[in-house]
């Protein structure tokens, strides 16, 4: 595991979705495509991570879809090979950790599929709404 893994700047990319194509029962696949809408290789890494997060969980019957350090090691080299780890760690520091799809806990190392992300959207949404009527 790097040394310094925590929140970076996000250096590239951007969210782009049209709101007709935003459903509320889209595919982990249709939520990253809006995500990371010019990264493709981002995408298949971030979908890799947080399915495995959310595999190993259930098949442990954990109460939080959370997994410790080593298992995270194990998810990127299984699925993803070594020669992608030093990528894949940067997916998670510069997006899933900073918009709030996982949560890292340094002191124990556990990673968490988290519901920040979603609660950052309705936030902007409220935001939004505010604005608006000012």
């Amino acid at each position: 595991m790097p040394r310094r893994l925590g929140e970076k700047e996000r250096k590239t990319g951007y969210m782009y979705f049209n709101v007709e194509n935003v459903k509320t029962n889209m595919s982990l696949d249709e939520i990253l495509e809006i995500i990371f809408s010019r990264g493709e290789e981002y995408r298949k890494i971030a979908k890799e991570i947080l399915e495995g997060i959310k595999e190993i969980a259930v098949k442990e019957d954990r109460k939080t879809m959370t997994i410790n350090s080593e298992e995270m090691s194990k998810i990127i080299n299984e699925k993803l090979g070594s020669r992608r780890k030093s990528m894949a760690y940067r997916v998670l520091s510069e997006f899933l950790i900073p918009m709030g799809l996982i949560s890292y806990r340094r002191e124990d190392g556990t990673y968490t599929l988290s519901q920040d992300f979603k609660n950052a959207l309705i936030r902007i949404g409220t935001a939004y709404v505010r604005w608006m009527k000012r």
